[in-house]
């Protein structure tokens, strides 16, 4: 009903649940915002600047900071995390993609541990919780399955070698990443499935 208050021309409009996005010019975005702050009340739906970001280009920064100051919405020239995923610049992107891969890569050097102790443990806090973070990255954002090499290095070294009891040569690695029902143990390898991952979600 909000949604249908707006004029869909100014600007373009995502509406899931109690959040909104929209994307277009400055000046739309700002009268979409004003509409918002004010019709969204009597809908109730009560914007939160606070909680708010307007993301553009370097060359719109001090413009968008100038027509957006005192309204309480952060404005960058970067990007942002959002719901686990990231709107803005490839740099800002990637940068993001690489510091979840370095804390993946921790992690799954502290499940290697306790797999050495406990193979079973550590494989279901693995396929059950730990994988499932970088799937969703990969879903989002496009071109990034280079970042992986390290999640890989720790994934071929240190988790199936701990998992399995030795070492894992390229035809088992390969093996490894079968679906269970195929014979294997569904580990995927995060390089080769990031553009897989991102083709499918775009599919759906």
């Amino acid at each position: 009903e909000l949604s249908s208050a707006f004029d869909a021309s100014a600007c373009e409009q995502i509406w899931c649940a109690d959040g909104s996005t929209a994307a277009g010019r400055l000046e739309e975005i700002k009268r979409w915002w004003g509409s918002l702050c004010i019709r969204g009340p009597q809908c109730g739906c009560r914007p939160k600047p606070s909680e708010s970001v307007l993301i553009v280009g370097e060359d719109c920064l001090r413009l968008a900071k100038r027509m957006f100051g005192g309204s309480g919405v952060g404005v960058t020239g970067g990007g942002e995390r959002r719901l686990g995923a990231v709107l803005g610049t490839g740099e800002f992107g990637r940068g993001y993609v690489e510091d979840g891969v370095t804390e993946w890569v921790g992690d799954v050097e502290q499940l290697s541990g306790i797999g050495r102790v406990d193979p079973q443990a550590a494989y279901a806090a693995f396929t059950g919780a730990l994988c499932h973070g970088w799937t969703f990255v990969q879903r989002t954002v496009p071109g990034i399955s280079e970042l992986f090499g390290p999640l890989e290095c720790a994934l071929r070294h240190g988790f199936l070698p701990a998992v399995v009891g030795g070492g894992v040569s390229d035809v088992e690695r390969g093996l490894f990443a079968l679906p269970v029902g195929l014979g294997g143990l569904g580990i995927s390898g995060p390089v080769e499935g990031s553009d897989f991952e991102f083709r499918a979600s775009v599919g759906v």
